[in-house]
C-alpha cells in the first residue's frame, strides 16, 4: 500500500482545474509521521496545494528519506530555490511538475533540478492551447524521465471546459505526434473507453489500493473526491464503486455516444497499453 498526502492548502498559484478549495491549512509534520509509520507504505506522494509552502517540507523529506521511502514531491516548479533542490536531490525525491507553456523561471529551476541529478518528471494539463507549446516544451526539457497529459477535468465549479471523446483523442494524438521526436516517456489520461470494451466493463478506479490523505488528516477514496464525499478516520483505503463515483455520475455521455466515461485519472502509454494510476508512474521505469 501506498500513501499520498496533501500536505497543505496553500498555494501560490490557484489553478482553475484544481481540485482543492484553497483553504490553508497544513497537516502537521506530527500527524503525517504517525500516518506514514502506521501504514507503512513504500511509497509516498507529497502534494497540495503547494507542498513547497508547508513549514516542515524539508524535515518531511528528511524523514521520509531515512525510512528508505520512494518519495514523489509534486509542485508547480515556482518555488524551486537552492536550498529545496537540494533537499529534493538528498532524499533522492522524485520531481513532478505541472508545466502547461514554457515559463523562463520554472525551466531554469527544473534544468538545475537535472543538473542536481533529480528525476525530472511533467505534468501537462493538456488543451487546445496548451498542446502548441508542447514541441518547445519537449527541445527545452527533453532531460524529462516522462510526461503525463491530463484530461482537463471540471469539478462542478464550472471554471472548466471538458473535452467530449471526439474532441480529446484527436487533441492526443497530436500532443503524442509532438513529444515523439524528443524520446520522452509519454503517459495520458485515457478519459472515455468505447462502449462494450473490456476497459469499459472494468472501469478502472484508483480507490480501495492506497491511501489518500487531506491536509485535514482525514482520508478519501482518491485525490477528486476531496471535499465531495465525507472524510474517514480510517487508515484502510477506501473502495468505491465508479457508479458511485461523483464524477462520473454527475459527468455522463449522451446515450448516442459510442462512449462512455472513466474515471479520469486512469493513466496509460503508447507502448504497452497497461492501465494504472498516477501514483505509481515513478514505479515505472
Amino acid at each position: 500500500m501506498d500513501v499520498a498526502f496533501n500536505v497543505t492548502r496553500k498555494c501560490n498559484k490557484g489553478c482553475d482545474y484544481c481540485y482543492l478549495s484553497l483553504t490553508g491549512e497544513d497537516l502537521s509534520l506530527e500527524k503525517i509521521k504517525e500516518i506514514v509509520e502506521a501504514s507503512n507504505p513504500k511509497t509516498v506522494t507529497l502534494t497540495g496545494g503547494e507542498p513547497l509552502m508547508h513549514p516542515n517540507i524539508e524535515e518531511l523529506l528528511s524523514f521520509l528519506s531515512q525510512r528508505g521511502n520512494h518519495i514523489h514531491l509534486l509542485s508547480n516548479g515556482i518555488l524551486l530555490n537552492e536550498d529545496y533542490l537540494s533537499a529534493i536531490s538528498e532524499t533522492n525525491a522524485e520531481l513532478f511538475v505541472t508545466y502547461n507553456e514554457p515559463n523562463n523561471r520554472i525551466s531554469q529551476n527544473l534544468h538545475q533540478a537535472n543538473n542536481k541529478g533529480i528525476d525530472v518528471n511533467l505534468h501537462h494539463v493538456l488543451t487546445n492551447k496548451t498542446v502548441e507549446s508542447l514541441d518547445e516544451i519537449c527541445q527545452d526539457l527533453n532531460f524529462a524521465k516522462s510526461l503525463l497529459l491530463l484530461y482537463p477535468t471540471d469539478l462542478g465549479d464550472g471554471k472548466v471546459t471538458m473535452y467530449g471523446p471526439d474532441e480529446w483523442f484527436p487533441l492526443l494524438d497530436k500532443a503524442i505526434l509532438a513529444t515523439q521526436p524528443y524520446g520522452i516517456k509519454t503517459y495520458f489520461e485515457q478519459a472515455f473507453a468505447k462502449k462494450g470494451s473490456e476497459l469499459a466493463k472494468k472501469q478502472p478506479c484508483p480507490t480501495g489500493k492506497d491511501l489518500f490523505i487531506d491536509a485535514n488528516g482525514m482520508s478519501y477514496p482518491c485525490c477528486l473526491l476531496v471535499d465531495k464525499v465525507l472524510g474517514s478516520d480510517s487508515l484502510l483505503p477506501i473502495r468505491m464503486s465508479p457508479e458511485g463515483c461523483n464524477f462520473i455520475r454527475d459527468n455522463p455521455l449522451s446515450d448516442s455516444s459510442e462512449y462512455i466515461r472513466i474515471c479520469p485519472i486512469v493513466i496509460t502509454d503508447k507502448y504497452d497499453g497497461s492501465f494504472q494510476f498516477p501514483s505509481h508512474l515513478g514505479d515505472k521505469k
